[in-house]
């Protein structure tokens, strides 16, 4: 073992140390939901956890055939009514994917009225063309607009509807907070963690 060993191995350690020392980014912070009560806005919402798969005998009016939230997807959906409440806001107006594990998270939500969009739906091969049914989401991200005022509007989708806006898929439960902007890609302005 030569200088040149040593030299190799104390380069290492400096820069091992000096990523040590350099200040972590800190990660972005949540979107605060109390401005969802000035109105402009709309939250894309992914359905909480969810187990199981889609089976073969697909049937959209038959959640035993499709994944369907369970204890963890329960609990995200209650955490995300607390931050709601907590930031004042009682009520939504719920737009769901008709997939039952989109219901489901709308339901437990418990903030509002939830109405089926088939918009919203995730492709399966069951359900027709998939082109068709992606087209159908951009057609209505370019008609989407956000509330003046009454209840803050909630979407609840799937991993696709981030896709199609042009974005990564957040983690399950998680959300985006857009700004309509008559394209099928809103203006993103705030993201909601999944808890």
């Amino acid at each position: 073992m030569g200088a040149g060993f040593f030299a190799r191995v104390l380069a290492a350690a400096l820069l091992v140390v000096s990523f040590a020392l350099s200040p972590i980014p800190a990660q972005a912070e949540d979107f605060d939901l109390s401005k969802l009560k000035d109105g402009g806005y709309v939250v894309l919402l992914r359905h909480v956890k969810a187990g199981g798969s889609d089976s073969d005998d697909f049937d959209l009016a038959d959640c035993l055939t499709q994944r369907q939230v369970g204890a963890a997807g329960r609990k995200q959906a209650a955490e995300l009514k607390q931050r709601f409440l907590a930031a004042g806001i009682a009520e939504l107006r719920l737009l769901s994917s008709q997939y039952c594990r989109a219901l489901q998270t709308a339901e437990l939500l418990d903030l509002g009225t939830v109405t089926e969009e088939s918009a919203l739906n995730y492709y399966h091969w069951s359900t027709g063309d998939k082109d068709a049914v992606y087209e159908a989401l951009r057609r209505f991200m370019v008609t989407l607009e956000a509330p003046r005022d009454g209840p803050p509007l909630v979407l609840v989708g799937h991993t696709h509807a981030f896709n199609i806006i042009g974005r990564e898929a957040v983690d399950a439960g998680g959300g985006l907070v857009l700004r309509p902007n008559g394209s099928d890609r809103p203006e993103v302005v705030g993201a909601i963690t999944a808890p």
